[in-house]
């Protein structure tokens, strides 16, 4: 496939806006030398979070140790918090890897992402849950699932930063994705949720948090064929991002409270990559890298999650264009003069957060010679007349979002490809004794959220990184399957919650 870079740009002149663009381009590329410096460091703080309980990548036990085999039975209760959106879906397995989903999903409002007490959030999931319940009459069937549990089990995928001392127990380290509730910092999550559900008197009990990234992982899991490689290492790139993985129990050295299943000798692991290279040592940065993280609710933190997610791609590229259109010498939108319309000052173009990711999927979609399609978006989320955008004008903003995305891609390839390093999985005497060229799949990983899903081509510059990195190369970059779980948090939340029922018999307590 052609990447949309490639395809063809109508011709214009070396105009002053062009050159200027050209130039601001150059301040986001993301060369193979620097993946390969950004690996190094990544491996480095990966391995450290296994060590140490302070590290930045900080390396979080999920307790679930096994990967879904598609042969599981049941139904239960899926919850997605994830960013902007609350998912409730209640899930059927038929053991057969097929599944039947009910879901429904609700945008969180402001006045609950950014509260000063806890009870607004958690009641408002409950009452979501409660609804949903009532929607599909699903209450008054509990009790012919199990007569001797009463109850659904739920999954709570949390996608948070949260240390978890056990299966159904996370507490919250701090918020992400423009959410701030100071009150929930260093409580348990599970139990405000399930104190809420009580206080409704839901037939719901909080079986298991877990990562979205690894839910994504079992939700894929389950629909493959038992002759599959399962994946070992699932990746959110959305509104936020993170990376889980399956990691020796024995590389484990530090401290795991809580009961672990011992008989797989492995333990997925919720890296937390978002916060890597908080100090910046190897990152790039930019001017606008540095004048969005100052407006932030978390400033110096969350690094590398400001640089590859859904919730700040869109704001790095209005304060680009911000600049561009600032300086009168570029012209940029200068056709809104000329047919004497006005900017609203109360338009996307001026206020912080007011841009989405999605503008960004249309500028690589776009290759028409007009870019019509792109000047439409344009136009909506500046809010900026249609008649006031010229095509070079649209080829400008091209530029600029395709040289931001394109960092963020290949950024993602580089944490996915030192994961892969890290784990060990290349090391394996089953994979050492074979030729890899004659593998089918050596790795398989699963990929989740609206980045991942939307921006064309956003696979094949993660792939370009992996290539990049010395431990894997093409010949091994080409045995890497990537599949994607479309909402497979909610979905893949709901089957730990059933798999995490099948690995009580084998846990002990690791120290």
């Amino acid at each position: 496939m052609t990447p949309p870079e490639l395809c063809k740009n109508p011709c214009f002149p070396s105009t002053p806006l062009l050159s200027r663009v050209q130039k601001l381009c150059q301040e986001f590329e993301y060369t193979d030398d620097d993946v390969r410096q950004c690996a190094n460091e990544f491996v480095r703080e990966l391995e450290l979070g296994l060590h140490e309980m302070t590290a930045s990548v900080c390396q979080i036990p999920t307790y679930v140790t096994r990967v879904a085999t598609g042969q599981e039975k049941g139904i239960a209760l899926g919850l997605d918090l994830g960013g902007t959106n609350l998912r409730v879906c209640s899930v059927e397995l038929n053991g057969d890897s097929t599944f039947r989903v009910l879901q429904s999903q609700v945008p969180v409002p402001r006045d609950v992402m950014v509260s000063e007490t806890s009870k607004g959030l958690f009641a408002f999931i409950s009452e979501r849950i409660r609804l949903f319940l009532e929607h599909h009459q699903l209450a008054s069937n509990v009790t012919d699932m199990d007569p001797n549990h009463p109850f659904f089990a739920l999954g709570f995928s949390f996608s948070f930063p949260a240390y978890q001392a056990g299966i159904n127990s996370g507490i919250l380290l701090r918020w992400t994705k423009g959410y701030d509730i100071p009150e929930v910092v260093n409580k348990d999550v599970c139990m405000l949720l399930q104190s809420e559900i009580d206080l409704l008197k839901l037939p719901v009990k909080v079986t298991a948090i877990v990562n979205d990234a690894l839910g994504t992982i079992m939700s894929r899991a389950y629909t493959l064929s038992l002759a599959h490689t399962r994946p070992t290492i699932g990746a959110i790139f959305g509104t936020g991002t993170n990376g889980v993985y399956l990691q020796d129990l024995s590389e484990i050295a530090k401290p795991v409270d809580g009961l672990v299943d011992q008989s797989t000798g492995a333990m997925f692991m919720s890296t937390e990559w978002g916060s890597f290279d908080n100090k910046l040592s190897v990152l790039p940065v930019t001017r606008f890298d540095v004048e969005l993280d100052t407006h932030t609710v978390n400033p110096g933190n969350q690094m590398f999650e400001k640089r590859t997610s859904g919730m700040f791609l869109g704001e790095l590229l209005r304060l680009v264009i911000l600049e561009l259109y600032c300086d009168e010498d570029l012209q940029l939108f200068q056709r809104h003069h000329q047919h004497g319309l006005d900017l609203d000052p109360n338009i996307g173009l001026w206020h912080r957060w007011s841009v989405d990711a999605s503008i960004l999927s249309m500028a690589q979609a776009d290759c028409s010679d007009g870019l019509e399609n792109l000047r439409n978006k344009i136009s909506s989320t500046f809010g900026i007349a249609f008649e006031g955008i010229s095509a070079e004008d649209a080829l400008a903003v091209k530029l600029i979002a395709n040289a931001i995305g394109r960092r963020g891609a290949r950024l993602a390839g580089t944490a996915v490809g030192s994961v892969i390093v890290q784990s060990g999985i290349l090391r394996k005497p089953s994979i050492q004794s074979k030729d890899v060229s004659e593998v089918q799949s050596l790795v398989d990983i699963a990929i989740d959220g609206s980045v991942a899903e939307h921006y064309p081509g956003f696979e094949n510059y993660m792939r370009d990184a992996l290539k990049a990195i010395p431990q894997i190369g093409e010949i091994i970059e080409s045995r890497i399957s990537i599949g994607q779980a479309k909402d497979g948090s909610s979905v893949g939340a709901a089957i730990v919650a059933l798999v995490v029922a099948q690995q009580t018999t084998t846990m002990s307590v690791r120290g």
